[in-house]
This record gives structure tokens, sequence and C-alpha cells, in this order.
């Protein structure tokens, strides 16, 4: 397979749940000389968190610890999604097991879907972070999580938008050549730079010895997240009481926007800044945004 110039990670393995939510959750980590804080970086739906390497190298002087959430990377699915409350207790847990990388200041990161989980992270375990910067977070405006409570008492969850499209997302390929083909500059992926894509195909699609090419993450797990929501979402943005900063694609959705603005007016904790680019503004302009996010990081120091 072709490939970018990646990051090298040391890998660890955390047993979670129990019974029929039993799995596994695969974390990675990077550690540097005097590095002063570490971050904590969760991913979006459907992209394993190494997808994010090109743009989380250009972040100098940090340690780095990562994870995958169930069904992406090497993290073990089950049989259907925890939530995303339960999502994020298992981060907790996974995370306690590696004392060793938590000796340093703590800074959460995520994007989209993993913004989100960082803000309930951040809400069960108050003393976790020192600070927070959320990519794009999936902070959904009370009204969107009226119509998606409505939705799901109706039974028409699985009818959403994106739960629909991710559940027909095509998982197979032949080589190569066809992955790109069908990822390179369509839907979610147009914009991206050459790298963060092949970092995506290299993270989130696996090769098997025959050379044919599968979805890591099952389209089934992908759909449930987009048709779901986390519980007491603004109860946990309200609780927020460390520097917080919430960084926005100027393309980005609507929705996404309403609910930073609402955040941003009912926490004097919390800062949205805004950026050139979409939702995935850090695949489309890393440079961009990783001058952004050390600037906030060298400024509150």
């Amino acid at each position: 397979m072709e490939t970018s110039s990646r990051m090298e990670w040391d890998s660890w393995q955390s047993e979670v749940g129990e019974g029929r939510t039993k799995g596994h959750i695969n974390g990675y980590s990077k550690q540097v000389d005097g590095a002063e804080a570490s971050i904590h970086f969760l991913h979006g739906n459907g992209f394993a968190v190494k997808t994010y390497s090109h743009f989380l190298n250009k972040l100098d002087g940090f340690n780095f610890i990562l994870q995958d959430a169930a069904g992406h990377g090497e993290s073990s699915p089950g049989d259907h999604f925890i939530g995303w409350n339960a999502s994020a207790n298992r981060f907790l847990h996974s995370l306690a097991g590696q004392k060793g990388l938590m000796e340093s200041k703590m800074i959460g990161m995520g994007h989209s879907f993993g913004g989100g989980l960082t803000v309930l992270m951040n809400d069960q375990n108050p003393q976790l972070f020192d600070k927070i910067v959320l990519l794009d977070p999936a902070i959904f405006p009370p009204r969107l999580l009226w119509i998606m409570r409505s939705i799901k008492f109706v039974g028409l969850r699985k009818h959403m938008t994106l739960a629909k499209r991710a559940s027909r997302r095509r998982t197979q390929w032949e080589s190569f050549a066809q992955v790109k083909a069908n990822f390179f500059e369509r839907g979610t992926f147009k914009g991206w730079e050459d790298e963060c894509l092949e970092d995506y195909i290299h993270a989130s699609i696996k090769c098997d010895e025959n050379g044919h090419y599968q979805l890591g993450c099952p389209p089934w797990m992908e759909a449930e997240i987009f048709s779901t929501y986390p519980k007491g979402l603004w109860r946990a943005v309200k609780n927020i009481s460390i520097p917080t900063y919430i960084l926005q694609g100027q393309d980005t959705e609507d929705f996404f926007k309403e609910g930073n603005r609402l955040a941003a007016k009912l926490n004097p904790n919390i800062k949205v800044i805004e950026l050139e680019g979409g939702h995935c503004f850090m695949q489309q302009n890393t440079t961009l945004a990783a001058d952004a996010v050390m600037k906030i990081l060298k400024e509150s120091e």
C-alpha cells in the first residue's frame, strides 16, 4: 500500500465491558523528551484515530495519547453501539490503566464525535483535563436534540440522513487504486490533503491476504453513532470549569455553529474560533489548523 510519512506510535490494549458488551479498546501514545503536557485525542465517527496523524505531527512539543472508539481502528466493535456516555466512560477506564502516560498536564482534544466524547469525559472526571480544545465538536443544539429524541420515539432513527448514508456505504474494493478513487475529493473527503487521505486509508481500511480492501468501521456502527446522541450534553457543557476552545470550520454545518455559539454564551470558559474550511478543516489544511491549536496552547500556558 502507498503510504505517507507517518508518526510512530506505541500501542496498548485495554479490556472493557462484560457479557455482550465485553471487548477491548486500542490506544496509542508518543512520548516527547521535555514535554510539559500530553494531548489526549479522540476521532470523528468513521475515522480511525490515526487518520489524524499528519495533523497531529505538526503539534510540536507535546506527548500524545490517542484512543479508538469501538469498531474503529483495532478496537473491537461488539454487537451494538453502547452509546455516547458509556463510550466516554470506557475511554476513562482505558486511560486509567495507563498511569505512566498521565504524569504531565492533560489537554483534552477531539474532532466531531470525539469532541462530544471529550466533553462527556470531562463531565465524568472534572480533574482529568487542564484545558480542552474541540475541533468542530458534535455539540448538538437543544432543538436538534429534541428532533432526534422525537425521531427515536416514533421509531424512525435509522431513517436519519447521515445514518442512512452510512448504512449504505461501500465496504469492499479490489485494489488500493479503487479505494483511493472512491474517496478522493468526494463527500466528506473533499479538499483533504493527500497525506491525510492516505492516513485515513491506512488506518481505516483493512487489507486482507489476497490484497483486497475492506472498510474497517462497520457501517451499522457508523449509522448508530449518527442516529444517537449524548445524554446530559448541555449539563456537561455548562459544567466545564477549565479554559475551553472550540475551533470550527467556516463552512461547517449550521447546526454545529448554533451549538458552538450557545455553548460560549452559556459558559464564559468557552471561546469559539472560526477557521477556513469545513467540518474536517484539520484534514483540509493541516498547517492552518495546527498553527491555530499551537497558538491557543502557547497563549494559555
